[in-house]
């Protein structure tokens, strides 16, 4: 008989399970859920630990967030929706709260969904685990098992779970979860259609359905999808613009504004932004001291009383019958969303004066360089408002006979007298180069001088006089283009000619273009003209930066081939086209406008007009609508950029951008003798044949 213990060693039975301390620690599953609301509990048991506070939650701190916090647990609606400004204690009160209040008072599964992985992992490291720790009675509940406290799941007693999640299909189906909570929804690029299945908003409060009443979603946002209907007019009290995104929940749900009863009239106004007024002052700081609240009766309420207000600040819901009542009132609209917005004045972190700072040089910021990035961050952001942006608000775009009207009778091939400096852009087409000059004056006012197009090759080029120019086949065919710096145009009312200061050419096109754009910008380089020529790379897309000058992340298809002695600019053409179109239909001269002469052609009218400006971006109106006038236009702006030409001051400008005397490019107006030949007089777009680099 085998000696088991002669090999294994003495055996020892394992001792079983204490049975009472398995029935304590089952007891939290078992205990049933305690009747209090999510701010109660916050009051009660949340403590807060910062650098600037250290004690317990307080409501009275963002009174405007009780009530939405509260319905939190409704059994009457499935979802709540909250739409507001930055630093409105959003996140605390809808997110964290309401964690720590199932983790206390109603353990179950939860999910939070952030806008990517990394906002995930952000949001778990600096907003959960420092609640998790400041807050004892959340944090003696975490489980006593290994992997409790992972950075994307915490398991508490109870069999409560959180998830903190990113918002692909895998995490928004397959399993039942009691509450769904997404924070930052704007922000979720692929929010109207998770991979391929349908939208968060559904998806999220489908994995809720299970649990009938007792389930909840949870959306909170800044507004950030853009009106889509300029011409939009409200048809209820509260109704939001027609908006994608947070708003469109908003509209969904019971539509509940928040109000203040004025301390003058007693009459209660929304604390909207467009309440506000203050002074127009030499500087944003100096206006933003005045600022005040007036009311719809006009009477005028100072920044002192905001914290009184908002202390006895309440919520108005829609009605069925398009009135106003409290969320308890029977006749609130027949909706399952309970819905909230409100706008940056009652924001308990933002005073009125930092909203008016930022509104104000963000407008400055605009008007100045065309640039709607920080207007739009403030309105949104700051504001609690969705943005319109400018192009949009003309509508279907700009017409051909709007732009004719708006065109100045000026001579082309003669640089105004304002002008400061000169550009040239190039577009690259199968069988030519089309080519805009355009001048320049202080504050960027534009005008375009010159249309050209290039069809012929140039001295010396193969087949010369049996082809049209071929620029993808043909290296040779690029030498059309170093003469176009070297030509001069006359300044009105002047002895002086101004040669451009810089070209920017395309880059891309039919196969071919790129390598031979790539070999001819190292020849420039070679020859001394490496800061006067630049090779665009147009990239869609509303959320690209302007302009970036950067090395290629790629050199012809090779992904592991770098080449530092190539830099694109790559030109962001969504947000440089609402630019250039804003400038178009100015009508006023100064900064930023930008005029077109009344003998330029008519195609070209035309092709400044092939694009219609959506929600997601410029688009063609027709399919082969010729388009080279708005890229050309869109390549001029990138190329200023480059230069810093915004940033110029210009009082004291730098030597290419002096007035006309003192210009470095400039030089005496006498006959010249130019590469590419001169017309007399040309009203229309130039065919002109080349004769190369002399």
């Amino acid at each position: 008989m085998l000696d088991v213990e002669r090999y294994l060693g003495p055996l020892s039975v394992p001792s079983y399970p204490d049975p009472g301390k398995m029935l304590i620690d089952a007891l939290p599953a078992l205990r049933p859920p305690r009747r209090i609301t999510v701010p109660d509990w916050a009051e009660q048991d949340r403590r807060l630990r910062t650098a600037t506070y250290n004690g317990p939650w307080r409501n009275n701190f963002a009174p405007y967030m009780v009530e939405p916090a509260r319905m939190t647990t409704s059994r009457k609606y499935r979802a709540v929706s909250f739409c507001g400004p930055a630093r409105a204690v959003k996140s605390d009160a809808l997110v964290l709260n309401v964690m720590g209040h199932r983790v206390v008072c109603m353990p179950r599964a939860m999910k939070i969904i952030c806008p990517t992985q990394d906002a995930a992992r952000q949001f778990s490291r600096e907003k959960i685990a420092p609640m998790i720790r400041a807050t004892p009675a959340v944090q003696e509940r975490l489980a006593k098992v290994r992997n409790a406290d992972n950075l994307h799941d915490k398991l508490f007693e109870g069999g409560m779970s959180v998830r903190i999640a990113w918002p692909v299909i895998g995490e928004l189906s397959m399993l039942e979860i009691a509450d769904i909570v997404v924070t930052d929804f704007d922000r979720i690029e692929n929010s109207e259609n998770v991979d391929g299945e349908g939208s968060l908003f559904d998806l999220a409060l489908k994995r809720t359905q299970t649990f009938g009443s007792l389930g909840m979603g949870i959306f909170e946002s800044s507004p950030g999808r853009p009106v889509l209907d300029a011409e939009w007019k409200p048809s209820t009290p509260h109704e939001a613009p027609p908006c994608t995104g947070i708003l469109a929940i908003f509209n969904r749900g019971t539509r509940g504004k928040v109000y203040w009863q004025c301390p003058h009239c007693h009459e209660p106004f929304q604390p909207l932004f467009s309440a506000l007024r203050w002074d127009r002052k030499a500087t944003p700081g100096e206006s933003a001291k005045t600022v005040v609240m007036v009311c719809e009766n006009g009477h005028v309420i100072g920044p002192d009383r905001k914290r009184d207000l908002n202390a006895a600040s309440f919520w108005l819901h829609e009605t069925n019958n398009g009135e106003l009542a409290e969320i308890d009132d029977a006749s609130v609209r027949d909706t399952d969303i309970v819905s909230y917005w409100c706008e940056g004045p009652i924001a308990a972190i933002q005073s009125w004066e930092q909203l008016v700072l930022r509104y104000e040089q963000a407008v400055e910021e605009f008007e100045r360089t065309g640039d709607e990035g920080s207007l739009k961050g403030t309105i949104t952001l700051d504001q609690g408002r969705p943005y319109l942006p400018r192009s949009i608000s003309l509508g279907d775009g700009i017409e051909e006979a709007a732009l004719k009207a708006l065109s100045k009778p000026y001579p082309l091939e003669v640089a105004p007298t304002e002008t400061r400096f000169l550009t040239v852009a190039v577009d690259v087409q199968s069988h030519r180069f089309v080519v805009h000059v355009d001048a320049w004056g202080s504050g960027l006012e534009r005008w375009l001088i010159d249309r050209m197009e290039i069809v012929a090759p140039p001295d010396g080029a193969p087949a010369l006089g049996k082809r049209a120019i071929d620029p993808a086949r043909f290296f040779e065919d690029w030498a059309v283009l170093p003469p176009l710096l070297e030509r001069s145009y006359p300044i009105a009312g002047t002895e002086f000619a101004l040669r451009p200061v810089a070209m920017i050419a395309d880059s891309g096109g039919a196969p071919g273009v790129t390598e031979n754009a790539y070999r001819f910008y190292r020849a420039q380089k070679a020859a001394g003209n490496g800061r006067r020529f630049y090779l665009a790379k147009g990239q869609g897309g509303p959320d690209r930066d302007r302009v970036r000058y950067a090395e290629p992340e790629k050199i012809l298809q090779k992904k592991k081939m770098r080449q530092s002695d190539v830099r694109l600019v790559y030109v962001g053409t969504d947000k440089l086209k609402d630019e250039v179109t804003l400038g178009l239909t100015r009508k006023e001269p100064g900064a930023g406008a930008i005029h077109l002469s009344d003998r330029l052609d008519a195609r070209v009218f035309a092709e400044l007009c092939a694009e219609v400006r959506t929600a997601t971006g410029w688009e063609r109106r027709k399919m082969g609508v010729p388009n080279e006038a708005l890229d050309l236009a869109v390549y001029g702006k990138a190329l200023v950029i480059v230069l810093k030409g915004e940033k110029i001051d210009w009082s004291r400008p730098p030597a290419w951008a002096a007035p006309i005397g003192e210009n470095s490019f400039a030089v005496r107006n006498v006959a010249e003798t130019v590469t590419v030949p001169l017309a007399a007089a040309r009203a229309r777009s130039r065919r002109v044949r080349s004769r190369g680099v002399q």
